[in-house]
């Protein structure tokens, strides 16, 4: 068995993982399944279903980092840039916030979430004084 390389394509014999088949959530009834299900859909490049996941799951939990900043994520794929600001903008201030516990994930989403509005805002995600000044 050859190692595992994540930049390798499947071969068609093999078989999808559950987290990679949206069709694994056929009936999601919380948060956690439509995110789930919306990566999965977001991953195969099927942006519209993923929007539709992604906003369900907000509706669940509307203080959700993830929920926002992949729904973000999936309208600037879509060429909505100004909507996909408005979602990265308020994954930003719950960041802010304090609604992700884990410092490092919080560090992490919130430089990539700045990136994305930067990114939209001014055409370059500009992040300099955030890696190599370690400035907030």
């Amino acid at each position: 068995m050859s190692p595992w390389n994540p930049f390798q394509r499947k071969s068609i014999e093999e078989k999808e993982t559950p987290i990679s088949d949206p069709m694994m959530f056929e009936s999601p009834k919380d948060h956690d399944s439509f995110m789930l299900r919306g990566w999965a859909y977001h991953a195969r490049g099927d942006q519209e279903k993923a929007e539709s996941d992604f906003r369900r799951a907000i509706s669940y939990a509307s203080d959700s980092v993830d929920a926002n900043y992949a729904l973000g994520l999936t309208l600037k794929s879509q060429g909505n840039h100004q909507e996909a600001l408005e979602f990265f903008k308020k994954a930003m201030d719950l960041i802010v916030q304090g609604k992700i516990e884990e410092s490092s994930k919080s560090e992490m989403l919130r430089r990539l979430t700045l990136a994305h509005i930067n990114e939209l805002e001014k055409g370059d995600w500009d992040l300099e004084d955030q890696i190599w000044r370690h400035t907030k």
